[in-house]
């Protein structure tokens, strides 16, 4: 019915099509509905049609997947889809270029819908790649596309890639799509013009305001030289945390670096069209690769301490009775009659009991098949979530893998120090970095299981400290690195016979886990938040060695190059447009006249930014709910009383009120249109500036003969020492704020940043519109981020919150004052720490705040799902 939540049929196959469909939607079945899913309906053009035209203002997410869409139903779609659309599913209709091409060209149109996600899977799309690539100019909230299993190859293809890395900035373009998630996997790209399709991909994942979290590149028939060019465009691309390229010619390592395979040109990578997944499956086994798994020393200390407290006679023996608590205080769960078998199997001298060595050995045993089905259950599920062929059953995607950041230390005495992890065989080695408290540190990410680690301290290997150890059941070649403080080592290679392990699989039972180990949930977790710019990482992709980075020449600072670079300053143009817009809006033509109307506008001009100063300061402190907009009459009367302006005649306490009154009244035969706030018993911009008018007429207008632009001036006067605290804090701190070392600390943490702002705003934002943030939302995160003190109360948050806000000409029809974006902000939240008063420059303020928040936010709650 009309107001639901979503509608879905559940009706049998042949009561549906495009008459059954049409015949609801002019029932009117549609109408108010949220959620339209509309799945393998048999529908053609006529029932999307239909389906597009009925849709109401409401709707967030239309899935037409599995159906027969054309391009008539395509081009509907496009045509009458409402801003309020953020979903749109349309896979699996296989609806060919054409049909691409009218969608985009209606979905490219003003006031189209800005989506946050648009499926186009198996749609035999060819060339319309380039259509698509030109609606993400468009698009500029769209964070997923799906393009999987079509025929993009050729100039389709580059279009799209070309698309994906906008028109920069400087040629008037507005830089990189904000797309965060793409799949193209299932494609042609290695067919046709394959060298120029990769590297326009390459040249859009170079740009530094690439948004890309996750691209599928699978099965696309690339070969070795194009994945290698893959590989030199991400190098220093550190965004990308999911990369996957399985069916080309290279595979990704654990630090997200593409290792090109020079081997692999076969014909499985010139098929003109990709093979299905049941082929691909019969030529390969259906078994994932089985890992080993290591018992640590500390779970053998336990199995130890477990027989020594069942053996309680000391007879150095454990019975079959005896063996179920013992193996249930190891957390594995035995039957009594699953025990006596246990028994019989480990008891290797055939005296029905097990001794220490027979005990621990069948222990060791269990613990491992534990883990094993652990992880293939783990690994099953996985591939179930995420609809994969078994060809994929491990990747190195930190985000489909649920890998997480993890800071591997040494706190011993050490001139250089390395780590060595299985995952790449103890091949590669990552340094420590000495901080100041004298730990050697470095951070990486690891999948949710078992991973072992061996360091090279100086010339030698040692372990973790803190961590479980156990002992490699076949050594392993450790091949020394060498720096220029450390003498010549006597053997470049040694061998590890024991390592450290860190378990993010939670299949650790008797060793200690160290709080930077997260244990793994059972959804995938990834370390961004938002998708445009989702999360703070403190581990970044394809940055583990110096060798790595590429070398670019550090050009100067400036402020237009800068994050601040879209702030709007109050110039005098856009100070005079503010002016005229309050002033024509009050009632002043009805107590002002003739000449001295025009007089008063230009003393109210020259004068307007002390005048915004006092309202600011006056809205803040009148602030409650969710709103900075509007005096209230108490703060407006000890404002006026704290000037001295109020006097025994015309400018009493109670005139002042009833002054306030006046200045609330809507002036009859004006524009009736609403506001778009309501402030309840407050005053308004423009009706506090009709207060002050009336305020100045009164006091010194009836009370010392001026003439009203006098009487203004002479107020302004008296308020002028009022206005001074707020004004020197807004210049004091954007010239604290505005420079090179606060520019820097908020883009290191940018992510982070991006992540608060989005978990902390949207709450008050219309349907359909960019999430904002309110006051109110403001205040919460600054209470959740510890920013109060003494100096700065959480009253003052209001403040904060205002000395962030550009100036906006109108706010009466646009809610676009109240509401922060992204780069309001960072002014607010550095306002904040700047009200601290604190002695240390405003950036060291900002890279303690941020990197302390950093670290709170990682591991725990911005660690969130990304599907």
């Amino acid at each position: 019915g009309a107001g639901g939540s979503g509608v879905e049929p559940r009706l049998p196959m042949r009561l549906l099509g495009d008459g059954q469909v049409s015949a609801w939607c002019a029932a009117g079945l549609l109408d108010g509905q949220r959620e339209v899913r509309l799945r393998s309906a048999h529908l053609g053009d006529a029932g999307a049609v239909a389906v597009a035209e009925s849709l109401g203002e409401a709707v967030v997410e239309l899935d037409l997947s599995g159906n027969s869409v054309g391009p008539a139903g395509a081009e509907a779609v496009g045509r009458t889809a409402t801003p309020s659309l953020q979903t749109l599913i349309l896979s699996g209709n296989g609806m060919a270029d054409s049909a691409v091409r009218r969608l985009c060209a209606g979905l490219a149109r003003p006031g189209a819908p800005q989506l946050l996600q648009l499926s186009l899977a198996e749609n035999h799309i060819t060339h319309a790649g380039r259509s698509l690539g030109d609606l993400l100019a468009a698009q500029k909230r769209l964070t997923f596309l799906d393009l999987h299993w079509n025929y993009l190859t050729g100039d389709g293809a580059l279009g799209l890639f070309e698309g994906l890395r906008g028109k920069r900035k400087e040629e008037g373009g507005s830089g990189s799509s904000k797309l965060a998630r793409l799949d193209v996997s299932w494609n042609c790209l290695g067919n046709t013009g394959a060298e120029a399709t990769v590297a326009a991909l390459a040249a859009a994942l170079e740009e530094e305001d690439s948004a890309l979290v996750h691209l599928d590149l699978s099965y696309n028939s690339l070969r070795a030289e194009e994945c290698a060019a893959l590989g030199v465009g991400l190098r220093d691309n550190h965004t990308l945390l999911g990369l996957h390229l399985v069916g080309n010619a290279a595979s990704v390592d654990a630090n997200g670096f593409v290792v090109a395979n020079t081997a692999s040109n076969s014909s499985a990578h010139q098929q003109s069209r990709p093979a299905s997944p049941a082929k691909l499956l019969g030529q390969v086994s259906a078994t994932p690769q089985k890992r080993t798994f290591l018992v640590s020393s500390e779970e053998r200390e336990a199995i130890h301490a477990a027989f020594r407290a069942v053996d309680a006679d000391g007879s150095g023996t454990v019975e079959p009775s005896e063996l179920g608590a013992t193996m249930r205080d190891l957390g594995l769960d035995t039957s009594p009659g699953e025990a006596v078998a246990l028994v019989a199997r480990a008891d290797s001298d055939g005296n029905g009991s097990l001794d220490i060595d027979e005990f621990t050995a069948l222990m060791e045993s269990l613990i491992i098949k534990e883990r094993e089905e652990r992880e293939t259950k783990r690994a099953r599920d996985l591939e179930m979530d995420r609809e994969r062929s078994l060809l994929e059953a491990r990747t190195s995607c930190w985000i489909c893998e649920s890998w997480q950041p993890i800071e591997i230390e040494y706190t011993g005495e050490a001139t250089a120090v390395w780590a060595y992890l299985s995952l790449d065989n103890f091949e590669q080695a990552t340094r420590l970095e000495q901080d100041s408290t004298g730990r050697w540190v470095c951070e990486r990410m690891l999948p949710p299981e078992q991973v072992w680690v061996v360091l090279q301290v100086d010339n030698g290997l040692g372990l973790l400290p803190r961590r479980p150890t156990a002992a490699l059941p076949k050594a392993a070649a450790i091949r020394l690195r060498s720096a220029e403080e450390l003498p010549e080592a006597e053997e470049a290679i040694v061998f590890a016979r024991e390592v450290s392990i860190i378990d993010l699989g939670g299949g650790s039972k008797g060793g200690q886990q160290q709080d930077h180990a997260q244990p793994c949930s059972q959804t995938r977790t990834v370390v961004l938040d938002d998708p445009n710019r989702p999360g703070s990482i403190y581990v970044v992709p394809r940055m583990t060695q110096a060798e790595h980075r590429r070398r670019k020449k550090a050009k100067p600072w400036s402020f237009e190059r800068s994050i601040f670079a879209e702030w709007r300053f109050e110039n005098e143009k856009l100070l005079a447009a503010a002016c005229c817009k309050d002033f024509h809006t009050t009632k002043a033509a009805k107590f002002i006249k003739g000449k001295d109307l025009d007089r008063t506008l230009q003393v109210i001009k020259a004068h307007y930014a002390t005048f915004l100063r006092l309202y600011r300061r006056c809205a803040s402190l009148s602030t409650a709910g969710a709103s900075t907009f509007g005096v209230a009459m108490t703060v407006a009367a000890d404002m006026l009383a704290a000037a001295d302006v109020m006097d025994d005649a015309f400018c009493r306490p109670s005139d002042v009120d009833t002054m306030f009154i006046a200045a609330r009244v809507r002036e009859k035969g004006a524009d009736k249109r609403p506001f778009s706030v309501k402030a309840d018993d407050k005053l308004l911009r423009f009706q506090f500036m009709e207060l002050l008018l009336r305020v100045a007429v009164a006091r010194f207008g009836k009370t010392e003969d001026m003439a009203p632009p006098d009487a203004l001036a002479a107020l302004f006067q008296k308020l002028k020492p009022q206005a001074q605290r707020p004004d020197s804090d807004l210049k004091t701190f954007h010239a604290a704020l505005h420079t090179e070392a606060c520019d820097k600390a908020l883009k290191k943490h940018e992510p982070l940043l991006r992540s608060i702002f989005s978990c902390h705003s949207g709450r008050f934002t219309k349907p359909g519109l960019e999430p904002q943030m309110s006051c109110k939302e403001f205040e919460e995160m600054l209470a959740g981020s510890e920013v109060f003190n003494e100096l700065f109360p959480a009253r003052e948050a209001p403040y904060a919150f205002l000395m962030g806000m550009q100036l906006y000409p109108d706010e009466l029809y646009s809610l676009d004052f109240a509401t922060m974006n992204f780069l309001e902000f960072l002014h607010g939240f550095s306002a904040s720490l700047y009200l601290r008063r604190e002695e240390s420059p405003l950036a060291e303020v900002l890279e303690r705040f941020l990197a302390s928040l950093s670290s709170k936010h990682l591991l725990s709650g911005f660690l969130r799902g990304l599907r």
